[in-house]
């Protein structure tokens, strides 16, 4: 992920959006199942990632997207939790 944001850090910008302890965003939760992230919340989410840096993921990635750590590949591409 460019500008060094990590899957860690990732975790933490969730947790901060959603008024979570870090210890409740867990990288293979589901975003809408476990965390109740709806498309607001997920647009939401997605300006704070941009904002710290990281590029957006396109709109075929996100499809595929159902758990945090599904997120962070889509983001950092598909060797980044390899």
């Amino acid at each position: 992920m460019s500008a060094g944001l990590s899957l860690q850090d990732l975790r933490k910008l969730t947790a901060a959006h959603l008024g979570r302890p870090l210890e409740e965003i867990g990288s293979q939760q589901r975003l809408v199942e476990d965390l109740d992230i709806d498309s607001l919340e997920m647009h939401a989410l997605l300006i704070q990632i941009e904002e710290a840096g990281a590029p957006l993921p396109d709109a075929e990635a996100m499809r595929e997207v159902v758990t945090l750590a599904d997120l962070y590949q889509a983001i950092a591409g598909p060797d980044a939790l390899a």
